[in-house]
């Protein structure tokens, strides 16, 4: 089944929103180091546990521009400074997602999907944390595609300053929810 269910616009407090991810899982954000400067320190800094998404080892230029995986938890400074300052500073810093499945697991996930086989058989990266790419691809995807997006059964969820968009997959339909700050 290749439908969209119907998106729907609801008001939430930011503590709402918060609680909501916790509800369903644990959370971790996919966080661009092509769009945000210094994330290899802020995330060493921040104590928090985290993953390069790039395999074998990078040297320092390398690693400023890669993406990483952190595991969140409520109230800790690096959600703080997702929430509060990325979102608005870094716009398309990634995605957080939401799952039951550990780190080492949900770094395996995010590792695969980003390197893409074209038509022709090249393979080549895709940086799939984008929240706007994200909301536009992910409607247009086969089934077998989007099986592979939602394969842990994972909720993803785009933050913007004034509105936060959550998508899953439920018995083979995508889920499209927008959830508006108050």
């Amino acid at each position: 089944m290749t439908a969209t269910a119907a998106s729907s616009t609801a008001r939430f407090s930011l503590a709402q929103l918060e609680a909501a991810l916790w509800a369903r899982g644990r959370v971790y954000a996919v966080i661009d180091g092509c769009r945000v400067p210094g994330l290899a320190e802020r995330l060493q800094d921040s104590g928090a546990d985290f993953n390069c998404l790039s395999r074998g080892q990078l040297d320092d230029a390398q690693a400023a521009r890669a993406a990483y995986i952190a595991e969140l938890r409520p109230d800790e400074p690096l959600l703080r400074w997702l929430v509060d300052e990325a979102t608005t500073a870094f716009t398309g810093w990634g995605v957080l997602l939401v799952s039951n499945r550990s780190l080492l697991a949900m770094r395996e996930y995010a590792r695969d999907l980003a390197e893409v086989q074209l038509p022709d058989g090249r393979r080549r990266p895709w940086r799939w944390w984008d929240p706007v790419l994200l909301d536009a691809l992910l409607p247009l995807l086969a089934p077998g595609q989007r099986d592979q997006v939602f394969a842990h059964g994972q909720t993803l969820v785009g933050l913007a300053p004034q509105v936060w968009l959550w998508w899953s997959q439920a018995e083979g339909v995508l889920q499209r929810e927008a959830r508006c700050l108050l």
